[in-house]
């Protein structure tokens, strides 16, 4: 064999043990995946068994016990409809109570724990009432005007305890209010978006949300409601602590004046806004003026404090925010004297605000919303004034 065919035999000879051993190594890991996966199915099989013969166990020596572990798993919920009042749920509130003082009718109002209380005599028929009366402004004003309706509770509702609302000794006679505000949104037709502003002053009962001596709700109840009004709305709500939070002390509110029996004093609290909310004010005799902020600050105790709030009751105003947060788009709130406290941190949200009493404003709402470029329109009313005829004659006008 010379030397070329001996270099060839050679070659042959490497190629060839190159090749036996990549069939071997290629063997040897198909033979070792085989194995692993057989060790890992032996597993998987010896698990199941396993967990079948415990379930199987369990379930024959207690079939509650099942039911419990059945009922462990968190089921998948879908977010409340908060434009649908009728899947609305409702948290009573859990007031503070001794569950021995006495209550007592005096001038009109009922007086309990130093507190007065204007008790509400409405029935399913005006809440039917106001419904109608929600489903006509919205129909009036037309789908590119988006309606709210907030029926707002008194302080009977969140203040006196349960003991004086049932039983022969009843304070209050007549359909709850809880009752009242089911009935009137469950009335209003699918364009009425209702603002269900129960909860969360329910939540909040035994804080200082309503006033001791008057009737009307305080600058933090106000402020619950508001909060409800934007989670239903999508929008985010303004937060108290990037705000400056003012007190004035020694207000003697409408109760003073009603009742034989000494009520506790109150301070009325408010919050200036980071921004700056000048308003522009027309009076009842039609006279306008423009001020620096839709605060009062010359509001300084006695029966007219609660005039910090817009300076009190006027036809119509016109906040401007320059709140950073504020859209582009407008919204009128009408309202009674409960709107108030309630219509400023509305700015926090709306580039302009128009407040408009429906008590004393005169004109047409839906033209005065086309002329001015307002997507909404929220009607907030005391759950008294929403039971009110006269009151409802004055919403009425304005269609």
């Amino acid at each position: 064999m010379d030397n070329y065919e001996y270099e060839r035999y050679r070659q042959r000879r490497n190629y060839n043990r190159r090749v036996t051993h990549k069939k071997r190594t290629r063997n040897r890991i198909i033979i070792v995946s085989v194995l692993l996966l057989l060790l890992i199915l032996a597993i998987f099989l010896i698990t199941s068994i396993f967990k079948l013969i415990i379930g199987a166990f369990s379930g024959s020596s207690s079939s509650q016990e099942t039911t419990v572990s059945e009922t462990t798993v968190e089921p998948t919920t879908a977010p409340p409809d908060l434009k649908n009042p009728a899947n609305f749920t409702y948290e009573k509130p859990d007031i503070k109570d001794d569950g021995k003082s006495t209550g007592q009718d005096s001038g009109g109002i009922y007086v309990w724990d130093k507190k007065g209380f204007e008790l509400f005599y409405g029935t399913e028929e005006m809440a039917q009432r106001y419904a109608e009366l929600m489903n006509k402004a919205a129909e009036t004003l037309g789908k590119k005007i988006t309606t709210y309706s907030m029926i707002v509770p008194n302080h009977t509702e969140f203040g006196l305890p349960e003991r004086f609302k049932s039983g022969d000794d009843s304070a209050v006679t007549t359909l709850s209010q809880l009752d009242y505000v089911k009935a009137g949104y469950l009335a209003m037709d699918k364009n009425v978006v209702p603002i269900n502003v129960y909860n969360e002053l329910s939540r909040h009962c035994n804080e200082y949300i309503y006033f001791n001596s008057d009737h009307h709700w305080t600058g933090l109840g106000a402020y619950y409601a508001y909060k409800a009004f934007a989670e239903t709305a999508d929008l985010k709500p303004i937060s108290l602590d990037d705000c400056e939070e003012k007190v004035i002390e020694g207000f003697t509110g409408t109760f003073n004046n009603m009742s034989s029996v000494p009520l506790a004093s109150d301070d009325v609290h408010y919050w200036q806004f980071p921004y700056s909310v000048p308003a522009e004010i027309t009076d009842s005799d039609g006279n306008t003026n423009e001020y620096e902020s839709c605060y009062y600050d010359g509001a300084t105790g006695g029966d007219y404090t609660y005039s910090v709030f817009l300076y009190g009751d006027n036809p119509l105003e016109v906040i401007k925010s320059s709140s950073k947060a504020a859209s582009k788009e407008k919204i009128a709130i009408i309202h009674e004297s409960y709107g108030n406290a309630f219509t400023p941190y509305l700015t926090y949200n709306f580039s302009e605000v128009y407040s408009i009493d429906f008590r004393s404003w005169n004109g047409n709402l839906k033209e005065f919303c086309n002329d001015n470029g307002i997507s909404n329109v929220l009607f907030l009313n005391g759950v008294m004034s929403s039971a009110t005829q006269l009151q409802l004659d004055s919403i009425e006008r304005m269609l």
